[in-house]
């Protein structure tokens, strides 16, 4: 008798400690899927000091949000997983990281002022910055010296600043005004006012176009070209580029971009290269436009 009493007292504790821990799993993974704002299934250091921000605990005191954080991420990748906060704080792990959280400075990313705002507000907030001289627009040589320097992040090339003036200018007045910018830029329209002023933006020209003639220059690319088409179809396909241009760098040393490269000779927009594209030279603001379409679908 005392044997079965024994018994299930232990199988109750286990029900009940069983009934407990899924209670905690439950209760967390709500709390988990809270603080993980931007619903991409983990927690980031600035994602839990926002949600813990003027929060007490039990004593009264402000909850010390990045040594939380550090107490859940067991792996140390400055992630927290579901999994991770499922198991809960290990602040003996939060002390091993004790620089971390008292110096944040020191590892903790940038804050970004503008990671709460709207699309509105943001768009607003750059308005700002690009209009320099705080009359109420923004000019060509003000947006020119807003992007100067800055890369693409589709095209990995310089952001052309005339290319997004025209794209943001719809109503052609060569000024943006605040409603424009917080549109979306036409590209297509950016692209043809730049073709139209006949203008040569952001043209790559490489070291033989410099120095060849342009008899000597097709000579050359219809030699490259037949030597690219690799399956004989009198086409050249965006692998078949890739594939030529794979480890090959620019005069400045960087990675060619065989995409841009391609889209920007594939004038007829059928995804493939014919010897007439292929000895023609490459308009690269031309190559910019197109690429986003693409990468957009």
């Amino acid at each position: 008798m005392k044997v079965l009493t024994n018994l299930l007292k232990a199988t109750f504790f286990f029900i009940g400690t069983f009934i407990m821990a899924q209670d905690t799993t439950e209760q967390r993974t709500v709390l988990f899927n809270t603080i993980d704002a931007d619903g991409n299934e983990v927690i980031t250091n600035r994602e839990m000091r926002s949600f813990y921000r003027g929060k007490l605990n039990s004593f009264g005191e402000p909850i010390d949000a990045k040594r939380l954080f550090y107490a859940f991420d067991a792996n140390r990748n400055s992630i927290i997983t579901l999994n991770e906060y499922v198991k809960g704080p290990d602040f003996k792990l939060a002390t091993n990281y004790r620089d971390r959280w008292q110096y944040p400075e020191r590892y903790q990313e940038n804050p970004n002022t503008e990671d709460n705002l709207s699309e509105s507000e943001k768009a607003i907030s750059k308005f700002t910055r690009i209009d320099t001289d705080k009359d109420g627009r923004i000019t060509l040589d003000e947006m020119v010296a807003f992007n100067q320097g800055k890369i693409d992040n589709i095209t990995g090339e310089l952001i052309n600043g005339k290319l997004i003036f025209y794209a943001l200018d719809a109503n052609e007045n060569d000024e943006i005004n605040m409603e424009e910018i917080m549109a979306k830029p036409d590209m297509k329209l950016g692209y043809e006012k730049l073709k139209s002023n006949r203008e040569q933006l952001s043209i790559a020209v490489s070291d033989e176009e410099k120095t060849l003639t342009d008899e000597e220059y097709v000579n050359q690319r219809i030699t490259l070209f037949f030597e690219l088409d690799q399956d004989k179809n009198y086409k050249i396909s965006l692998g078949e580029l890739q594939n030529y241009y794979d480890g090959k760098k620019d005069k400045l040393g960087k990675p060619i971009n065989a995409k841009l490269r391609f889209y920007g000779l594939d004038t007829n927009e059928d995804d493939s290269l014919e010897l007439e594209e292929f000895t023609k030279k490459i308009d690269f603001v031309y190559a910019t436009f197109r690429l986003k379409e693409v990468e957009k679908q």
